[in-house]
């Protein structure tokens, strides 16, 4: 049975470099916060409307993409990905970076959407304007809906 690394252990815990290389602060005893980003009472979301959530900032890495709903989503779907700054009119860009046409029929409990796996081996890398685009389906404007965006960054 061999011994194996996590890409974030290689040189630091393996041996293969000496002295050992500093485990990267942003991923290894990272700091976490979260962005919470919800629905307003009483406005529905509407099929092809966009969302801005926030801003993931520069050297931090999305780690995890929640939504609770009071509703069952059904069949509303919804992306989340990059795009400008909304104060300089920006719009979306990369429409489903971080989460593509997903929804969630179970209710009052957080549910896990994301990241797309492949964004996880990113480097932490430039700050990022995060937007929701909502694709199949209008989220009626009686649901209640809160996005929670986990990330990690050096502490």
């Amino acid at each position: 049975m061999a011994t194996k690394y996590s890409v974030q252990q290689k040189g630091v815990a393996d041996g293969t470099a000496i002295p050992p290389n500093k485990a990267d602060g942003r991923e290894v005893n990272a700091a976490r916060t979260v962005l919470l980003a919800s629905k307003a009472a009483a406005e529905a979301w509407n099929s092809g409307d966009v969302i801005y959530l926030g801003y993931k900032p520069e050297g931090a890495k999305i780690t995890d993409i929640k939504v609770c709903t009071d509703t069952s989503m059904a069949t509303s779907t919804f992306d989340i990905g990059i795009g400008g700054d909304p104060r300089n009119g920006g719009a979306v860009e990369t429409v489903d970076k971080y989460v593509d046409a997903k929804g969630t029929t179970t209710t009052d409990v957080p549910t896990s959407l994301g990241p797309e796996a492949a964004t996880l081996d990113d480097t932490a890398g430039d700050g990022e304007h995060l937007w929701l685009t909502v694709n199949t389906a209008n989220i009626g404007s009686a649901v209640l809906l809160t996005v929670a965006i986990e990330m990690c960054a050096i502490n």
